[in-house]
């Protein structure tokens, strides 16, 4: 009898929510230094009247208490449009997927499920293969720790997808001026094939280099990691493809 796989257990990595509620709590601290501030106007008139202001004093202090009024103003409107805006969320990251709770709303996306990764400098970006979006930006906390779980189990689903692309001889467009086709590597319509490419990750940079005629690799174009899709996926499919057509290299 054949072993069946035992299914993976889910386990919670990260998890992190988003309220309402210090929007609403703001909205009112601004309503109530709003009023306090038309108090002080009203107060101010009142000594005026009374003659108990030194003169010259009633204009700027008004004015002074008006701009403060004004500010506390456009607070309130502020706080008040984001409140309106803004749902309840919570969002979990387990090592099957991800499960994003919007009010009384739950959607749940394994990792199969995900077409395209992108690490950009103020969000995470996936997008799956139904064509929803899941922005992960800093109102859920430090991009690093989420970067630093998504990120293998993207690699290894968009590389599956990048392969199987080769394999079927469509090209993946991971940049305006970077794709991937089945013979090699096109950098801003200049064509490198897999023989004399190499590929790699340095720092924040996604660099490629080509093969000259010494034999030596020359740089010949860097693209910012936040720019790029799948660059996990690109990196995985491009190292094993260049042991295949540079045997020599590599030892293989």
């Amino acid at each position: 009898m054949p072993v069946q796989a035992t299914p993976q257990t889910p386990k919670l990595l990260m998890e992190a929510s988003i309220s309402r509620r210090p929007f609403f709590r703001r909205t009112w601290l601004s309503i109530i230094g709003l009023i306090v501030t038309l108090v002080g106007i009203w107060l101010l008139d009142q000594a005026e009247n009374l003659g108990k202001l030194p003169y010259g004093l009633w204009l700027p202090l008004t004015l002074a208490v008006g701009l403060l009024g004004l500010i506390f103003l456009i607070r309130a409107i502020l706080y008040f449009v984001r409140w309106l805006r803004t749902k309840n969320e919570t969002l979990k990251l387990y090592n099957q997927g991800i499960v994003l709770t919007r009010g009384k709303d739950t959607v749940k996306y394994g990792w199969a499920s995900l077409h395209t990764y992108r690490e950009g400098s103020r969000a995470l970006r996936l997008t799956m293969q139904n064509g929803k979006v899941v922005n992960i930006d800093r109102r859920y906390g430090d991009l690093a720790p989420w970067a630093g779980y998504i990120r293998q189990y993207a690699a290894r689903v968009t590389g599956v997808y990048i392969a199987r692309a080769i394999r079927e001889e469509r090209p993946v467009v991971l940049h305006p001026k970077l794709t991937i086709w089945p013979g090699g590597v096109e950098v801003d319509k200049k064509e490198i094939p897999w023989s004399n490419v190499d590929v790699r990750l340095m720092g924040k940079q996604l660099v490629v280099f080509q093969r000259a005629k010494s034999g030596n690799f020359q740089k010949v174009k860097a693209y910012n990691v936040h720019t790029v899709d799948n660059v996990g996926g690109f990196l995985e499919v491009a190292h094993s493809t260049m042991k295949n057509h540079q045997r020599e290299r590599f030892g293989v």
